[in-house]
């Protein structure tokens, strides 16, 4: 039953996990830190925040992935050619369905 959604996922990173590799999209630590100075920014102390963050490995792996996922989505739009065309919303709406 889940069988085919996670052999989508696996191929899914595979792919990604490629990509990255290949393009070296690997989170820089000066990207690490600008994500969380950004995350810690709208709290009240945002020292503690960012102390916090780097103060487990497991906390900055979750930014980590995040920082890379962000530069995967960046590199794709970067290469992807957009076409443009003029539809309705009914027609937008029926080629979901």
């Amino acid at each position: 039953m889940f069988r085919p959604q996670a052999e989508r996922r696996v191929r899914l990173g595979l792919v990604v996990a490629e990509l990255v590799k290949a393009n070296k999209l690997e989170a820089t630590p000066e990207q690490l830190k600008a994500h969380i100075d950004e995350l810690a920014a709208s709290y009240e102390k945002p020292e503690d925040v960012v102390r916090w963050y780097f103060s487990d490995r497991n906390r900055l792996a979750d930014v980590e992935a995040v920082v890379i996922e962000n530069n995967v989505t960046n590199f794709v739009l970067e290469k992807a050619k957009v076409n443009g065309k003029n539809i309705s919303f009914d027609e937008l709406m029926g080629a979901q369905a």
